[in-house]
């Protein structure tokens, strides 16, 4: 993510929360502050979900994506519990797309 954006949501009991930022250290605040609010019980249900945000396309370029855009992985819903989890979650996405056949 370093320098570039990316739309995250977090989904709390059904209850969207939605940034979209280009800075790291933001991104991480705003999720600790998100799982703050949280009121636990233990029916709490937490999913985090990743979609690209596009960056402006230049001149002759093509459109930049800041993110997986490649269906089989943006839109998937993961549940986590913890910050740690929105990161882990967010890694084993890159290591889902890494290993499948790109043409």
């Amino acid at each position: 993510m370093g320098g570039r954006p990316v739309r995250l949501a977090l989904i709390i009991d059904n209850y969207r929360h939605d940034i979209d930022s280009t800075d790291p250290e933001l991104l991480g605040k705003w999720m600790v502050e998100i799982f703050a609010r949280v009121q636990w019980t233990p029916a709490t249900y937490i999913q985090v979900n990743a979609q690209p945000s596009y960056l402006p396309q230049l001149p002759d370029s093509q459109p930049q994506f800041d993110w997986i855009a490649d269906s089989r992985i943006m839109g998937q819903l993961i549940p986590v519990k913890s910050p740690r989890e929105v990161v882990e979650a967010l890694s084993a996405l890159i290591d889902e797309y890494e290993a499948m056949p790109h043409d």
